[in-house]
This record gives structure tokens, sequence and C-alpha cells, in this order.
């Protein structure tokens, strides 16, 4: 006989209910909207006359909390059980023999004889009287609706009392995890003598990381030295298990805001319906394709889908270099093209960084174009064109040792380099050194495209250039694994050599749909012109913060693509690369997530979802002018 047979009566359904973050009750609505709550209980229990819903101790509920609580304060954790069930449910003794200690209005509180441990019924108008003694099935009374509540509905609870001779000891029925944590073994003690044992629940963040590095390569790191063990997002917020909130501002990945209900929606009708590969005809592959190039300039018009930005660069340049029956390659320094062999042979801030295996002969760097530590800097109104000047150096260079490139690949914002910002002008002149050589330009718009700068829908717009080829990825799928290459009509039909290109997986219906729905979202929602305003507004707050914080060095980017850079000393600009770590460590506990990039990893990357609006702006700076005004340990 379970527990639950020995407290209700005869013939009762006994039905989990879930109300942590993870809950399917808060796929639609989070928990600031109480009908999200009330809906998914009321669909498990219908009207409760033979139905309980159950929430055992050390349960987070999220019932009463809001979206934008943040601290770790937060009191969402159950000392007690809860029962839903509706007024009048007759309630049973479950235990060994115990005597009533407590009667009153809406609780009675009854010891055990044998073990000693005291348990509070609360929520029900006692059948009984003090100094009784009780045996298991013995009745307790019945749920009243003096403990009701508009989201939840009536229930009564069973509390654990360690010393029922000591106030102090009641346990409340919320409490904060960490609370929690201290009383654990005591509640779960309490409840095991009872013959409630709690079951497991979701693993916590050191149970994950436990089992991430036993399963996991070490090569595959997490951010933060005690990460959070997230279970949810939505908009601009990710929660972590306990509901504890925290602001994105790194996530150019969910491009139009994190489980956005249009994209589950379309993702959904489209599985029901089709999904198979791009062999077989189907019409969301063509009209995505088209609607992808309407966002593009002329002459780019021809659509390869593949599933990341990796396989997106990494076709790019086998493309280049069938197109031009050459191997080498031009790229900026500090770059990074993605994971496949190919392309990490085209990444300096891999092939140089830590275990890397140095600069392969086929490539050739360009310098840096940045204009906080480079050759040509702020201030310089023709640092483009100078450094225009130097890369023309070097493919004459290359010229005359018979090592003509096949493409110059760059990104329209460096963002692994630092979240580098190219001076105006240099793309232009670059391509047009690039092509005098025969080469073939491509930009690299994985991280930064469909309308993040804020002023144009791609990056290299921005500088006033057309590219043979166009590299997208991330944010397209909006978290969805979706890349495409997009090109010229001549460059697509001299790849056409008889070697036929085929990805499994890319361009099928679903990702079709949800492609289509990004694009969509981005017009309906105005997010290109969200990008510029809300871009605006915080590279202004960013920069009144540098004026009062000596550890900001620079401060950078294009609509919502930012970057904050760290130093110890702004005349020698020395990395500030221990002080940028310890700084996302603290943004974290405050509710931010931010994290370090960069050749030194000095520079907080500021790239969050499109519907980041001004209010999460400032909470981000505020936040950021709290770590900065801090002690800091010394490094």
């Amino acid at each position: 006989m379970s527990f639950w047979t020995k407290v209700l009566p005869q013939g009762y359904t006994i039905v989990s209910i879930d109300l942590s973050p993870g809950s399917d009750a808060y796929d639609e609505a989070l928990w600031s909207d109480p009908l999200s709550t009330s809906a998914y209980i009321d669909g498990l229990l219908g009207d409760r006359k033979t139905t309980a819903g159950i929430i055992l101790a050390g349960s987070v509920i999220m019932a009463w909390a809001n979206d934008s609580q943040r601290s770790s304060d937060l009191a969402t954790t159950a000392q007690h059980a809860l029962v839903i069930t509706q007024t009048g449910t007759q309630v049973r003794w479950p235990g060994m023999p115990a005597i009533v200690h407590l009667v009153e209005p809406n609780r009675v509180l009854v010891q055990e004889l044998d073990s000693g441990f005291a348990y509070a019924f609360n929520g029900i108008e006692p059948a009984l009287v003090m100094g009784q003694t009780i045996s298991a099935g013995d009745a307790l009374g019945a749920s009243t609706s003096l403990i009701h509540d508009s989201v939840i509905g009536d229930y009564f609870s069973i509390q654990f009392v360690p010393d029922h001779k000591n106030s102090d000891s009641q346990l409340g029925l919320l409490t904060t995890q960490e609370l929690f944590k201290a009383r654990r073994a005591v509640i779960e003690g309490g409840f095991d003598s009872l013959g409630l044992k709690k079951t497991s629940g979701p693993l916590s963040s050191s149970e994950i990381v436990a089992l991430r590095d036993k399963r996991l390569a070490r090569s595959q790191r997490a951010y933060y030295r005690v990460p959070p063990a997230l279970v949810r997002a939505k908009g601009v917020w990710m929660y972590d298990e306990n509901g504890g909130a925290y602001l994105d501002t790194i996530n150019n990945v969910t491009h139009v805001g994190h489980s956005n209900s249009r994209i589950t929606r379309a993702a959904s009708r489209q599985l029901a319906k089709l999904n198979t590969n791009s062999r077989f005809v189907y019409e969301g592959l063509a009209q995505y394709a088209d609607r992808l190039v309407a966002t593009l300039p002329d002459p780019l018009e021809v659509v390869f889908f593949v599933c990341t930005g990796s396989e997106a660069n990494d076709l790019a340049l086998r493309i280049s270099r069938q197109f031009t029956s050459r191997r080498d390659v031009v790229i900026l320094d500090g770059a990074y093209h993605g994971n496949t062999t190919a392309v990490m042979e085209i990444s300096p801030n891999r092939y140089k960084g830590p275990g890397g295996r140095g600069k392969p002969e086929t490539t050739h760097e360009l310098e840096t174009p940045n204009l906080y530590r480079g050759s040509y800097r702020y201030g310089d109104t023709s640092a483009g064109a100078h450094y225009a000047a130097d890369a023309s150096l070097v493919f004459e260079e290359l010229s005359q040792t018979n090592s003509q490139p096949a493409a110059f690949m760059a990104e329209s914002l460096m963002g692994t380099a630092g979240n580098v910002v190219l001076p105006d002008g240099y793309l232009e002149q670059v391509f047009a050194t690039a092509r005098s050589h025969g080469a073939l330009c491509v930009s690299d718009e994985v991280q930064v495209g469909v309308g993040r700068f804020g002023n144009h829908c791609w990056g290299f717009e921005d500088q006033g250039v057309v590219p043979d080829i166009v590299t997208m990825g991330k944010p397209i799928g909006n978290g969805h694994p979706m890349a495409a290459v997009v090109t010229t009509r001549e460059i697509a039909q001299a790849f056409d050599d008889g070697v036929k290109y085929f990805n499994t997986f890319a361009g099928n219906p679903v990702s079709c749909a949800i492609g289509m729905e990004v694009l969509q979202i981005i017009d309906d929602e105005n997010l290109q012109d969200n990008a510029k305003n809300v871009g605006t507004y915080l590279l202004a707050s960013l920069t009144e913060l540098k004026a009062r914080h000596e550890l900001i060095g620079d401060v950078r980017g294009k609509g919502l693509y930012l970057g904050v850079e760290l130093v110890r000393d702004r005349e020698n600009q020395e990395p500030a690369k221990k002080e940028a770590a310890w700084i996302s460590e603290e943004l974290l506990k405050l509710g931010v997530i931010s994290y370090p990039t960069g050749v030194y990893d000095n520079v907080l990357k500021v790239k969050p979802p499109m519907v980041f609006d001004k209010s999460n702006a400032d909470f981000f700076i505020e936040g950021l002018d709290q770590v900065f005004a801090s002690p800091r340990p010394l490094f």
C-alpha cells in the first residue's frame, strides 16, 4: 500500500505535480502568468473529486514567484508536502501509533510514539482531541478551504516538525534552496520515517558537472567555475533549477529570443506533417531560399544549405578553391571561422592559440584592423585606408611568390578576436585588391548577420561592399542547427563539375519552416530597428561607464554586437584577463550572464538576443557598475 492510499480515501488517483522551472506548465507562459499554472493543474486533476495532486518536500514551486526574481534568496523550495484536492476530502493518519499534541482550527500536530517525530497537517479541520492516541488509518479530519490559493486551488500540507516543543523549529512552507540544503537530511529523514520518500529530482549543477567530466572530453569546456544548472529560457532570460533568473547578454544564437513560441509552433506544425531530406521536392525549401535571397543584394542569388557555421565556411572555402583552382587563403589575424579541419587552418584564433599547430603554408594573415590596439588607431581618419594599403602589400607579395589566393575571408565584425569593429572603408579597399588578384571575397556573417548591426540586415553592407560568397549560421535558426552559403550564379555553376553536393539534414522542411519564421519575426517585431536603438543606447551607457571606471580601456560595437575591453593600465593597455574572468563570475551572482572573449580573453562580449530592450540594458549596466565599483582580489 502506498503512502498516499493511507492518507486519502480509497479510490483516489494520485498525480505528481511539477511546478518547477522546467515544468511543462511553463512551456507557453512563465510562472508570472498564473493562468498557465492553473490550466496545467486543472488539466491534470480535472474536478479533483477523486484525483489529488502531490508536490513533495524538496520540490521547487514557481506558482507564487515572478519571472524576474534573480536573487539567491529566492524562496521557492517546499519544506512541506502539498496535497491539492477538493475541500472536504477526508485525511487519515498514515504512520505508526502516535499521540495528538495540538488541535487548533485548520491544523493538527501529531507525534509518533516510537520515533518521537512530530508532523503538522495544515489545512484540515481536526476530528481529534488533544492527548488522543491514534493508529494508521484513523481519521485526522477533512480538508478545508482555509488554505486556498487562486493559482493552485485548495490544498493541505504535511509538515515535518523537528521539535514540537520549540516554536523556532517550525518549518515554513517555502524556503531558499541554500537553507533547504542545510536542513535536507533532517527533513527527508522525518518524511522517510513517516513512509514518504522524496523521489529523485533533476540533477544539481555539481552532479551535472561531474557527469559531464566523466563522459565529455575536457576540450568541451563549460562557462563558469560553478555554473548554474539551466532548465529553461524565455526571451532574454535563462533560469536555473531553483528558478533563479539570469539576463543573457551573450546569446546571439537565439536571435529572436529564447523559446520563442512562434518558432516552437512553426517547428511542431511542420514536424507533424513532413520532415525529409532536400533531394525530395517540397515547397518550404524553395520558398525559404527565395526569402533568404531577398534579404541580400544582387548578384547573390544561389543558396547552399548546411547545418552549422563551420560547415558553411568549409563549403565556402571548397567553392573558392574549386572556382579559382588555387589553395591559398588570406584571412585576418585573430579570426575564427569554425571547427572543421579545413577552417581551423584559416582560424588564427585556434592555430595560434593554446594547443595550436601553427599557421599552414597556404594561410596568409593580414593585421587585425583594430583601432584600439593596432598599427592605426582611433583619431586616424584614414585608418581603414592605411590597414587596406598594408593588406595590398601582402597580396603583392603572394603574387610575386606564385601563391595567389583563392579567397579573402573576413568576418564583418570580428567576434572571437575581441568584438573588433572594422575601420570605415576597409573592406571596400581590400575586396578591390583581392579581386584584382583573382581571389573571391567571402563575408563570414555567422555571428553578426540578420539585422544585428541595426543599420543593415548584413554586416558587410555597413562597409558598402557586396561579397562573392556569404556564409551565415547561428541566428537564422534561432538555436536550431541551420546555416547557409549564398553566392552568385556564375560561381555556383562553376562549382557544379559533376561532383554532387548533398547534406542529409540541411534544408529539411522543419529547418526551412523555422528559418522562414525567424525572418518573419524580425520583420513583424522590427528587431533590426530595435538592435539599432537599443544598441545605440547601450553603447552610450557603456561609454559613460568607461568614464567612471579605469578598468575599461575601450568600448566598441555596432547595433547589438558590442565589446568592453578591460585593461590594467590605459597607457600600456595591459590586458586585464584575470579581472575579466572575475567580473564575469561576479556578474553571474547578480543574475547576468556575461563572458570574456578576444585574443587576450579580456573583452566582455555583448551580443544578446535581438529582443533585448532598454530595461535589460539598464539592468546589465547597473550590474557592471556594481561589480566594477566593488573591491577586487589581488591578481
